[in-house]
């Protein structure tokens, strides 16, 4: 019994192999790729769906005359968008963040196999015709000031990961475009109420009414995404969360 107790100790102690290293970054290059896919899938989906929806809503406005109260069906369109936008916005950030995290795990083992991001590459007595800045022979692309930032100050896997979800260009393009939308749900929901009831425009109450229902949208905006007009007001210092 002390001698198998032994034997599995020094199995445990022996750890990874590079054969099992690279299978895992095999493994984790794969989730980096599919999981980047399905984030650029649920986004071009979204933006496909939500498009189509204000398209109808849109004709349907065109169709209605003034004064005609069946024209205030046509706010589902409005309503509907804003939902799925934010559904969709929570889609493609879970999806996003399973795609930094698998690509902190491959930076990792390729670092643990001496590929890339590593003091000494190791390229097994080969001499590549055009060798990297790291003596190796995996090229990358220069990082943006702020990534290089990150990844400088970075100490734990996790706070890089973290760091790099709020700074990728993928979850700020997406935040972006379905804010426009919403933009688009304000501006709509205006139309159809303005051609439901003609009479309100010359009203004075009505214009509060409807700087508020804008004020309501922003804030709800401003909840969901807390520092967008900060990082819109300095695109070039900082990225959004």
């Amino acid at each position: 019994m002390v001698s198998i107790f032994r034997k599995r100790k020094a199995e445990v102690k022996k750890g990874l192999t590079r054969p099992e290293l690279l299978e895992l970054h095999s493994h984790y290059s794969s989730v980096v790729k599919d999981e980047l896919n399905f984030c650029y899938q649920y986004l071009n989906f979204y933006i496909g769906l939500l498009s189509a929806i204000l398209a109808a809503t849109l004709a349907g406005l065109l169709n209605v005359h003034y004064g005609d109260i069946r024209g205030l069906a046509l706010l589902l369109g409005p309503m509907l968008t804003a939902i799925l936008a934010l559904i969709g916005y929570l889609n493609v950030q879970v999806f996003y963040r399973r795609f930094v995290e698998a690509w902190v795990t491959t930076i990792n083992i390729e670092s643990m196999l001496q590929m890339r991001y590593a003091t000494t590459i190791e390229r097994g007595g080969f001499c590549p015709r055009y060798p990297t800045k790291e003596k190796g022979f995996i090229p990358k692309y220069e990082l943006r000031p702020k990534l290089h930032e990150i990844f400088e100050k970075a100490n734990q896997g996790e706070t890089l990961a973290q760091e790099l979800v709020k700074a990728g260009d993928t979850l700020r393009y997406a935040r972006y475009t379905f804010a426009a939308f919403g933009i688009a749900v304000i501006v709509l929901i205006e139309a159809i109420v303005l051609t439901v009831f003609p009479d309100l425009i010359r009203k004075v109450w009505f214009i509060f009414a409807a700087l508020g229902i804008v004020v309501i949208v922003l804030i709800i905006i401003l909840t969901v995404f807390p520092d967008l007009i900060r990082k819109m007001i300095h695109p070039l210092r900082e990225f959004p969360k």
